[in-house]
């Protein structure tokens, strides 16, 4: 396993930590366990199939992107470009939607979050990065306004489980507005919001490519 992948997995599954369970005991750490880490690159069809609708978020936490079908070969490989590869911030591609190749899960650390090698359609732009870095392309779009806000409140809630009251609550209300959607878009969003109630809760990670960003 390279050490983009491992320096990766480190620094955001930290960020991720700290930003929603910023209160549980300083041991939830990304290398917290001495255990040595077992990973494989792997194919995520269920998600590579949805096809080109995801965005690589502009935060000052996020991940290189790197420019060119060379790096994205690489990448692929699970090898590390060169030190003078050419990169970009993702302020430049925020118009650029991307699909998810590839996951990375990683067994034997603390955190485990999977990491997601996400490209462009042409493959000019590429990136390894964990659901945090990412969000469907469409969730800021007028049509998604009375889907979005609703999840952000439960989002933004300690306990994201849908057995709450006020979560399950917030749920319906996203599920009535996601019937309003139409053609693919509608689809998709209600095949996320089926497999959300399936997980129960937002804490289920890599399962959900809506809630993605989310938190």
């Amino acid at each position: 396993m390279t050490n983009l992948i491992l320096g990766l997995l480190e620094r955001n599954c930290q960020i991720y930590l700290h930003k929603k369970f910023d209160s549980f005991p300083k041991s939830v750490n990304a290398a917290s366990t001495s255990s040595a880490p077992v990973a494989a690159v792997k194919n995520k069809a269920s998600f590579t199939k949805e096809g080109y609708i995801m965005r690589i978020l502009n935060d000052k936490d996020a991940s290189k992107i790197y420019v060119g079908k060379s790096n994205y070969k690489k990448l692929v490989k699970n090898i590390t470009p060169s030190k003078k590869a050419k990169t970009i911030s993702p302020k430049k591609v925020q118009k650029v939607k991307f699909r998810i190749e590839k996951v990375l899960n990683v067994k034997g650390r603390g955190a485990g979050a999977p990491v997601y090698l996400v490209a462009s359609k042409d493959k000019k732009y590429s990136s390894w990065t964990t659901q945090s870095g990412l969000q469907y392309y469409y969730l800021n779009s007028k049509a998604m306004k009375n889907v979005k806000k609703p999840l952000m409140r439960i989002a933004n809630r300690l306990n994201t489980s849908l057995k709450k009251a006020n979560n399950k609550r917030d749920f319906n209300a996203a599920m009535k507005a996601a019937k309003k959607l139409h053609g693919n878009q509608r689809k998709f969003v209600l095949r996320s919001l089926k497999q959300l109630k399936k997980d129960g809760s937002m804490n289920v990670g890599g399962t959900n490519l809506l809630i993605f960003g989310l938190q």
